[in-house]
C-alpha cells in the first residue's frame, strides 16, 4: 500500500508543478516536463525543463501528513531548543563562504548525499 500511496503523491506533485507557471515565459509546463528524482518521507526533489524556452529549475515539494505533522512539532521544539545557540553565532563572513565554495567545489555527489551528510553531522 505504500507503494501505491507513494505513487499517488508522484502524480500529485507532477500535476502540481505542470500547473504552474515558467518564470521565464510564463507558460505552463506539461507533466511531462517533470521529473522527480527522489522523495525522502514528505519531501519530494524534482526538476522541471520547459519544452516552450528552455528554462531549468528545481523544485522542492512538501506533501503533509498527520504522521509529518507530528514530526515537525517534534522538530520545530528541538529548533528552538537550539535557537540561543545559533542566535550567539553572529553574521555568516567572508571566509566561511569561500570554504564552503571550495567544499562544494570538490564535492563528488548528489544533492541527496549532501543534504544527508549535512543533517548527519
Amino acid at each position: 500500500m505504500e507503494e501505491q500511496d507513494r505513487s499517488v503523491r508522484s502524480l500529485f506533485i507532477r500535476y502540481l508543478i505542470a500547473h504552474t507557471q515558467c518564470s521565464g515565459c510564463g507558460r505552463r509546463y506539461a507533466p511531462r516536463d517533470v521529473h522527480i528524482y527522489s522523495n525522502s518521507g514528505d519531501l519530494w526533489l524534482a526538476s522541471v525543463n520547459c519544452r516552450h524556452c528552455g528554462l531549468q529549475g528545481f523544485v522542492m515539494a512538501a506533501i503533509a501528513s498527520e504522521e509529518s505533522e507530528a514530526e515537525d512539532a517534534l522538530r520545530a521544539e528541538r529548533v528552538h531548543e537550539h535557537a540561543e545557540a545559533f542566535e550567539t553565532l553572529g553574521p555568516i563572513l567572508g571566509d566561511e563562504i569561500l570554504d564552503l565554495h571550495c567544499f562544494l567545489q570538490e564535492f563528488d555527489g548528489s544533492m541527496v548525499e549532501l543534504l544527508t551528510e549535512a543533517d548527519s553531522a
